[in-house]
């Protein structure tokens, strides 16, 4: 029964082994079409950044135009009037008299 265990225990020990080959076998096709793919694949991921920023550019500009103009329509602010400590004091004395008996 021992056998059947160092089956498996081989099987891994083989496997390890193959994946460890592939690691070390260089990448495919020649070098230079690599640069020009990798390259090319480079450009467009730059351009999709700056597209994005030019996006959020043009809409921070809307966000500000946007506030720019909530300030200049403001409500009128009308004025309130200064009423003095007089009377402030007497508005509900008036009414407030007790007659006579």
């Amino acid at each position: 029964m021992t056998r059947g265990d160092q089956r498996d225990r081989d099987r891994a020990k083989a496997q390890k082994k193959l994946l460890e080959k592939q690691k070390s076998q260089g990448k495919e096709g020649r070098p230079e079409e690599r640069n020009a793919n990798d390259s090319a694949a480079l450009a467009a991921k730059i351009e999709a950044k700056k597209k994005m920023k030019e996006a959020q550019a043009e809409q921070d500009r809307q966000a500000a135009e946007r506030e720019q103009a909530k300030a200049a329509v403001q409500k009128k602010k009308t004025k309130k009037k200064d009423e003095g400590l007089d009377d402030l004091l007497n508005a509900g004395l008036a009414g407030s008299k007790k007659k006579g008996k």
